[in-house]
């Protein structure tokens, strides 16, 4: 008959269990994406200025 082996119980913790990818955080991702947006908008008005009408 097969023996049960001990198990670390603090591995099996549910605390431990909430681990996960890292990413950025929503607030930098925010300022990220209104950087873009205004380099973007920088670049569509200079492009804007060498039209002549």
């Amino acid at each position: 008959m097969k023996k049960n082996r001990l198990r670390n119980f603090v591995a099996l913790n549910p605390i431990l269990r909430k681990g996960g990818v890292h990413k950025r955080a929503k607030s930098g991702e925010r300022f990220s994406n209104r950087q873009k947006m205004l380099k973007a908008a920088r670049e569509w008005g200079g492009s804007r200025d060498c039209i002549a009408l």
